[in-house]
């Protein structure tokens, strides 16, 4: 027979072991996540770059602006039929694999942009967009889970180990004195078990009748704690059913042992415990459900903060490289309408100040760009694990690829539309508006790579700082915050006369654009895989569509409204998308609240 001595040792072994485990899994689950937020980042460095100077490095017959609107149309079509079948097929690392594949050819075609052969590579990034985003993002969430699984678990522990040191003492008296009582309970009987100290507890769990709990000890188990039920704890549910009983194994987070040691009290055989119809593990889920929301808002905002910072390098790249060919370059400011009186591509200054790269820096910057796409989707292969489970034999069917437009019917996800819709529009707006109506306009298109560097940096450490404030806060003051610059950033917009003389109002309206795309960018997809979970796939790809038509209304109306009318029409949807945001995170409040209110 082990004395306790063993016992306690074996203990703090397997403890050792499982916290090593645990440091490990912990440890990969950060090298993943830094490794597909690098790969995305690198990747997003080689397009943006190009993305950024479509407007104006490709301007002649529209071509550029022409294959931005025809890849977020095609990234609309194939976010709502494609992502769920195909990442549930491939798993979402080689579905990762595949779309970042499939920016290569379009970027290589920046070294010919010709009609016919932008316009089907445009496509080919149409078709793989929606699954670059939706995979990336389930195996973000994916991982979050994971990583607040092992917290939760440690936490859980840790509280275990702490009560069972003060209980021990005291209850290991009572329970030498009371091993041979027991009283029998109707109905339904609760048998709690420890394998490595054989103890047994039956408690009798609900009822309104008197109820016993009776420890007893295996012959093998000499002064085992009937407090040490930390990982083998089991519910034995045993139904009465026409005199007939049924065992059911459930699995519990814990037990709440209030009124136990009154059960021990001398010539005492019953206790009354509460009609509860629930454990006590719901106080347990609660936290557990803070826990992932708190980690899911870190991890996709580490996410969106590399990921986001490619406007900085790529734009730092671009600005250097094209102007190395540049030497006393002016700025016309002779009658000049350039900021929110902007109209149309006629405009003196634009044309003044606007000038394509010779073939010389276009090469280099285009290979440069290709060369950064192959080492991304390299690094993505080889280093990036594959989730155990993300694989699943399915067939084809119409209901699978319907799934996103069954969820894009549900009230949540509606009410989230003109929020998601808003996302593109308004980086839409940075990308064809801003960078042409305000600084190529008035400043100079070589300026632009530069003053995205601001835009590009503010983004990055708002979706950073956003997931580390929402753990405090919470996630509706900080959405609300980034909503009110963002109009405040519009109403300057409106009133600014942009010039070359006030280079620094530049940068101050780049990033306080950039402030809000970033918090919104990383905490609106984090929302969507707390309130989703159940479908994913569906959710992210339900998002991207909506962001993709915001993208291709941006570009669609470009040159057909002055650049005034398009800043009110962004103000009056982003009011609408966050009070659609507040209502849907109403609805979550009332729905968790109901699931724990005691019945």
């Amino acid at each position: 027979m082990k004395s306790q001595t063993d016992y306690s040792d074996s203990e703090d072994k397997i403890c050792a072991t499982k916290n090593h485990s645990i440091k490990n899994s912990k440890w990969r689950i950060i090298k993943n996540l830094l490794v597909i937020s690098v790969g995305v980042l690198l990747l997003f460095i080689a397009f943006d770059g190009l993305t950024m100077l479509q407007s104006t490095m490709n301007r002649e017959e529209g071509i550029g602006v022409a294959s931005q609107a025809i890849l977020y149309t095609c990234y609309c079509i194939c976010a709502l039929l494609l992502p769920k079948y195909v990442i549930k097929k491939l798993g979402s690392k080689i579905t990762l694999v595949l779309s970042m594949f499939m920016y290569i050819p379009y970027i290589a075609s920046n070294f010919y942009p010709q009609w016919g052969l932008v316009i089907p590579t445009a496509i080919c990034i149409g078709l793989g967009a929606p699954l670059l985003w939706a995979s990336q993002e389930v195996y973000l969430n994916h991982i979050s889970i994971m990583y607040a699984d092992i917290i939760y678990e440690n936490k859980k522990k840790y509280s275990v180990i702490n009560s069972n040191s003060k209980a021990n003492s005291s209850n290991s008296q009572n329970m030498k004195n009371s091993q041979n009582q027991s009283l029998p309970c109707d109905s339904i009987n609760v048998s709690l078990f420890n394998k490595e100290d054989g103890v047994i507890l039956q408690h009798k769990y609900e009822t309104s009748k008197c109820c016993s709990i009776s420890p007893k000890i295996r012959p093998n188990s000499e002064g085992a704690s009937s407090t040490n039920l930390d990982d083998y704890q089991y519910l034995n549910v045993m139904n009465l059913i026409h005199n007939n009983y049924r065992a059911e194994d459930i699995e519990l987070d814990s037990i709440d042992y209030k009124g136990k040691e009154s059960c021990f009290h001398e010539n005492k055989h019953c206790c009354n415990i509460k009609n509860e119809r629930r454990p006590s593990s719901i106080l347990y889920d609660r936290r557990k459900i803070r826990i992932v929301e708190s980690i899911t808002a870190r991890f996709f905002g580490i996410h969106g903060m590399v990921y986001l910072s490619c406007h900085i390098w790529s734009n730092f790249m671009t600005y250097y490289v094209l102007k190395s060919e540049v030497s006393d370059y002016h700025v016309n400011h002779t009658n000049c309408m350039c900021g929110a009186d902007y109209c149309n591509t006629d405009s003196a200054c634009f044309e003044q100040n606007i000038e394509e790269p010779s073939d010389r820096i276009r090469y280099i910057l285009t290979g440069a760009c290709v060369c950064i796409g192959i080492i991304s989707t390299i690094l993505i292969y080889f280093f990036l694990d594959t989730l155990e489970t993300e694989k699943e034999e399915i067939p084809f069917s119409v209901n699978i690829l319907m799934a996103t437009y069954k969820l894009a019917k549900r009230n949540e996800s509606i009410l989230l539309i003109p929020f998601s819709f808003y996302t593109g529009m308004v980086q839409g707006f940075y990308i064809g508006d801003f960078t042409k109506s305000f600084i190529g306009c008035a400043w100079g298109t070589y300026n632009v790579g530069l003053v995205t560097v601001c835009y590009g940096t503010l983004c990055g450490m708002s979706a950073s700082i956003a997931g580390l404030l929402v753990k405090q806060v919470g996630r509706i003051p900080v959405l609300f915050f980034a909503t009110v610059v963002n109009i405040a950033a519009s109403i300057f917009l409106l009133y600014w006369k942009p010039s070359a003389e006030e280079p620094v109002l530049f940068f101050v309206a780049a990033g306080l654009w950039g402030l809000f795309v970033g918090t919104v960018w990383s905490q609106l997809r984090a929302f969507y895989g707390v309130i989703f979970k159940e479908d994913e796939e569906a959710a992210f790809a339900a998002f991207h569509t909506w962001y993709s038509l915001g993208f291709v209304l941006s570009f669609a109306y470009s040159n057909h409204f002055c650049t005034s009318v398009k800043i009110y029409i962004l103000m009056v949807i982003c009011t609408l998308g966050f009070f659609g945001y507040v209502i849907v995170e109403v609805l979550q409040w009332r729905k968790k609240h109901a699931i724990n209110r005691p019945k």
